[in-house]
């Protein structure tokens, strides 16, 4: 009876392991830390198989959760401070590396290469996106070696952090290379604090696992490794010197992800959780629970505002005080204010995609690239005024649009109270925003296109809002069609421009291959209106027997009244 039992229990948290990287990441928190330590034991165990979180090889596709794997290290980490015995041994004993056949130093001296010449783990380099060059594992322990060197020149000498320590008797940090599926980029292991270095929180010494190719991942290849090398580092960073903070890992990943960005700039596969984090963008910063990837903006908008020293004082301020505490006082002792940022930061996230040509220069390089932020309310002005009401919690934002024919106006709200969110205050502040196009009185404000807007708040200097845009003065239309090139695992439609003014309101639109053969036929599609993008007419990508478009090049006709206009665009499949 004792062993049926304990097979039915492994089976079920070995379940629980597979579907765990599906949950929001708030929940993951909590099943992990609701876990008893047997069961922690046995999902531990699980999670040491790669096998049982992997996704199919060349997919793309993974769990943003599982990126780097340190939600279950932390975890790990801090249930050996109150286990058994005999559970803190399971637990050391599951995250022991696993041996590999040889090895390698960096030509620093400062990195050991660990990783296997044949085998499931054996490393390759990449011909292309898809195909592992055979033989390679050597060749590829040396690109490994040749990246971390360079993550830490660019890391600890370049932007001054302090150098992690290393494993007791060791003179070198451990990186070990395996075969992790598409599972896991890459994860920090550590598991017992080192002697006190005078922060509130414990700190660590400890080494590294990455993934042997990086084949079926957003980035592959070599960029795989770059941004992983750069994630992964900065976790030892972070541990080393300045402290854990079980209860905020949304802190620790968010500025690993910050610097992916920081030491490769061309790679851009923190882009993925861009979008993420352009649908929730009303959610408080603590609520990303074991996810913050999605928070890279933050630290890239206060870099560009201030200095790039400012997330290295951000740490340095965590030795002693929680991470809200940290930013609002290095933002502070550089002349500015947290609240305000919060409020700058909503309006900058708003102009990305094709509106960010609406401001010069936008505040991000790569704006025009990232996704756009998701709408809250989008609202026509019906009977001559429109009234939106909503709750946003500390360091959120929300995004509405008022619009009445080609007349549109866009709004920002962010809830700026930066007290609230050092005290991680879980209800939000209820506002209603009104506006009207005629027949206002004092207490509304005008707009630029003769409306005007009255916007009301539960609690005092707790929400700001922005007018983003408002109205035909500040419309922008664009000339090309967008996204170009256009990739529908991204965009769910491309939009072709039109003038803005036109006396029909539909058009027939047909696509044509490079041979000029015709894949897609849409007549009397809508020709719809957007606060920047202005006039246009959608196309979903789809030929007309339902395939999504192959990659390629395609030309475009579209007709309106006794009008054409024509063009070209790329699909880009990934």
């Amino acid at each position: 009876m004792r062993k049926a039992g304990m097979r039915a229990l492994t089976l079920s948290v070995l379940t629980a392991a597979v579907l765990l990287s599906s949950v929001p990441a708030q929940a993951q928190q909590t099943a992990l830390e609701e876990m008893t330590d047997l069961q922690f034991v046995e999902y531990l165990r699980s999670y040491r198989d790669p096998a049982s979180l992997a996704v199919t090889p060349g997919s793309g596709g993974h769990s943003v959760a599982e990126k780097c794997g340190f939600a279950v290290s932390s975890e790990a980490a801090r249930r050996m401070q109150t286990a058994s015995p005999a559970i803190a041994a399971d637990i050391r004993a599951l995250l022991e590396p696993q041996a590999r056949h040889t090895s390698i130093v960096s030509p620093s001296g400062r990195f050991r290469i660990y990783y296997d010449t044949s085998g499931t783990d054996a490393g390759a380099l990449l011909a292309g996106d898809s195909l592992r060059i055979p033989n390679t594992a050597h060749e590829y322990a040396q690109a490994v070696a040749a990246v971390f060197d360079s993550v830490y020149q660019i890391e600890v000498v370049e932007y001054g952090f302090d150098a992690p320590p290393f494993e007791e008797t060791l003179t070198q940090y451990n990186i070990f290379v395996m075969d992790f599926r598409g599972a896991l980029y890459g994860q920090t292991r550590f598991l017992l604090p080192t002697p006190s270095t005078g922060t509130v929180r414990p700190t660590y010494a400890s080494y590294m696992e990455i993934d042997n190719d990086f084949l079926g991942y957003e980035t592959r290849g070599l960029n795989g490794l770059r941004v992983t090398a750069a994630h992964e580092f900065h976790h030892m960073v972070q541990l080393g010197t300045y402290g854990l903070w079980v209860s905020d890992r949304w802190m620790h990943e968010m500025s690993s992800t910050y610097f992916e960005e920081a030491v490769y700039p061309e790679v851009n596969d923190y882009f993925q959780y861009i979008r993420a984090f352009m649908r929730n963008t009303d959610r408080a910063m603590w609520l990303w629970g074991n996810d913050g990837y999605e928070l890279a903006l933050w630290p890239l908008f206060l870099t560009q505002k201030y200095d790039r020293t400012i997330v290295r004082d951000f740490w340095v301020r965590m030795r002693q005080v929680e991470p809200m505490i940290a930013m609002r006082d290095a933002i502070q002792q550089r002349g500015g204010d947290m609240g305000a940022d919060l409020c700058s930061w909503s309006h900058a996230n708003f102009f990305t995609g094709y509106r960010a040509s609406a401001i010069a220069p936008p505040v991000y390089d790569d704006a025009p690239a990232f996704a756009r932020v998701q709408l809250y309310a989008n609202q026509s002005l019906a009977a001559n005024e429109a009234s939106i009401s909503g709750s946003l919690a500390p360091t959120g934002a929300m995004y509405m649009r008022v619009y009445r024919g080609i007349d549109t106006v866009s709004f920002a709200v962010a809830n700026s109270n930066v007290a609230q969110a050092i005290q991680r205050a879980g209800t939000g502040v209820d506002f209603t925003l009104e506006v009207m196009a005629s027949g206002w009185d004092g207490s509304f404000t005008p707009l630029d296109n003769g409306w005007a807007y009255r916007f009301s708040v539960s609690e005092a200097n707790s929400l700001c809002l922005s007018v983003l845009e408002g109205g035909a003065s500040s419309e922008v239309e664009r000339d090309l069609p967008f996204p170009n090139p256009f990739n529908p695992n991204e965009f769910s439609r491309i939009q072709f421009p039109l003038p803005r003014n036109l006396s029909t309101n539909r058009a027939d639109l047909f696509i044509f291959s490079a041979s000029m053969n015709a894949v897609a036929r849409r007549e009397s599609q809508t020709i719809e209106l957007d606060d920047t993008f202005g006039a246009f007419v959608g196309f979903d990508g789809r030929t007309d027997g339902g395939d999504l478009l192959p990659s390629g090049v395609y030309f475009y006709v579209i007709k309106y009244g006794k009008e054409q206009k024509t063009g070209k665009f790329a699909v880009i499949k990934r």
